[in-house]
């Protein structure tokens, strides 16, 4: 803790000479005293001892489960040792906004090697610094596609409900229309798209896969967005994407996502990070900061921040975000994972996620839990079954597995990712077939 120490008393003393005043309250002559507290009534201090003691005992009222079969955006992932003690340095875990290039090169290289890694993971040209999570990052990519006649969104039914209010609460003050249309058998209907598309129409924005955990066309949702004019969003999982084609190769315009999978803890919701990528065509609406890399007067590889799109740095009415603060910690962490999975690393996490999933759901048909929706699916899938959602949870929970998402009375979202073994499916498939 030695970084966090306040002054010594004899620094302090130094620097009120220094500035010619005789005491700190000196400093706040000018505040009323009526304003000013004469006491403040904190708790005596806590010995590190007895802090280590004190959170200990708070983390016993937490519920640890054994098994999680639960995802629905948050996801439970394998995190490589190297990740928990690279990211814990105390100049990682320290730095800040970069606001001083020459005085920041390490945290912007970091930054660099990020937005490389995620047009690597894309097939995109352009990267920004990060956003603060994947529904932000799709409303940001809402922003992106607007034209001075086209100011209505099309959506379905099948995204993440989060991603969904935001993409509404984005849109509710920017006299932006947001069209959710209804999906069939859990993917994106292409005969409705078709006849929704208009001249209105700025982007389309889907997931892959989507909320149920099914594998979109999105090719063809790309062609069906640019015959209408329209720019092509793709949200996505970046594990799927070691499996599945690039948004690149589906022609996406732009890609979003969350990188929590990518070894950044569940850790109650956040923090999360948001990444963006685009073509080089829509680079300059992109939001937040680009890190560029460049050469110094000696020739030496140095790197900059450029092309930044954000109130801060350019007139506010020319701006087209007004974030301002980034996720470079956990960005940080996204890609060091991303180094220590590499290509084959991140493809056989991916495969071992749709392999258990497809176990699963077959055991779990077997006691009458059938999927919902037919089509193919990465990691992730929705059952119904006759028997009550609460009553299979409730009983997964009680022997210490967190089963999947309730989405109504009868239906339940599953979710396996590599961090489970076959026998933990097998355990958690005996259970449910006690439940009557």
């Amino acid at each position: 803790m030695a970084d966090y120490l306040s002054c010594t008393e004899r620094e302090t003393k130094e620097m009120l000479e220094r500035i010619g005043v005789k005491s700190l309250d000196d400093l706040f002559e000018d505040i009323p005293a009526d304003l000013k507290l004469k006491k403040l009534n904190l708790p005596a201090g806590k010995s590190q001892q007895e802090t280590m003691e004190y959170m200990t005992e708070l983390s016993k009222k937490n519920k640890v489960f054994d098994i999680i079969l639960r995802g629905a955006g948050s996801y439970d992932h394998y995190i490589p040792s190297m990740v928990k003690n690279l990211s814990s340095r105390s100049e990682f875990i320290t730095a800040y906004t970069p606001y001083q290039a020459e005085m920041s090169q390490g945290i912007l290289q970091a930054i660099f090697e990020y937005q490389s890694m995620i047009c690597d993971l894309t097939g995109l040209d352009v990267s920004n610094a990060s956003v603060y999570n994947g529904a932000n990052a799709a409303a940001e990519a809402m922003l992106m596609c607007l034209e001075r006649n086209r100011k209505t969104l099309v959506t379905f039914d099948n995204i993440r409900p989060d991603t969904l209010k935001v993409l509404k609460t984005y849109a509710s003050r920017r006299g932006i229309t947001v069209k959710v249309l209804s999906c069939k058998d859990g993917v994106a209907d292409l005969a409705l798209l078709k006849k929704e598309l208009c001249e209105t129409t700025a982007g389309v924005y889907i997931e892959q896969p989507n909320y149920f955990g099914l594998i979109e066309d999105a090719e063809e949702i790309g062609k069906l967005a640019h015959e209408a004019q329209a720019k092509f969003v793709m949200g996505c999982n970046p594990i799927a994407l070691g499996l599945l084609k690039s948004p690149a190769e589906c022609g996406a315009d732009i890609a979003v996502g969350d990188a929590q999978p990518l070894g950044l803890p569940m850790a109650f919701g956040g923090p999360y990070v948001g990444f963006m990528a685009c073509t080089s065509k829509e680079m300059r609406k992109l939001p937040g900061r680009i890190v560029g890399e460049t050469t110094d007067h000696d020739g030496n590889r140095a790197y900059v921040l450029t092309l930044q799109a954000r109130e801060q740095h350019i007139r506010r009415e020319k701006a087209f975000s007004n974030i301002c603060s980034n996720q470079a910690y956990c960005a940080l962490v996204a890609s060091m994972y991303l180094s220590a999975m590499g290509p084959v690393g991140l493809k056989e996490v991916a495969e071992a996620c749709t392999d258990y999933a497809h176990y699963f759901a077959g055991l779990l048909e077997k006691e009458g839990l059938g999927r919902k929706h037919k089509g193919e699916f990465f990691h992730e899938f929705v059952t119904e079954s006759e028997i009550p959602a609460d009553k299979i949870l409730r009983a997964l929970e009680r022997e210490g597995i967190l089963g999947g998402l309730k989405l109504n009375a009868h239906e339940i979202l599953w979710c396996t990712t590599e961090t489970l073994k076959k026998e933990d499916l097998d355990r958690a498939a005996e259970i449910i077939r006690r439940v009557k």
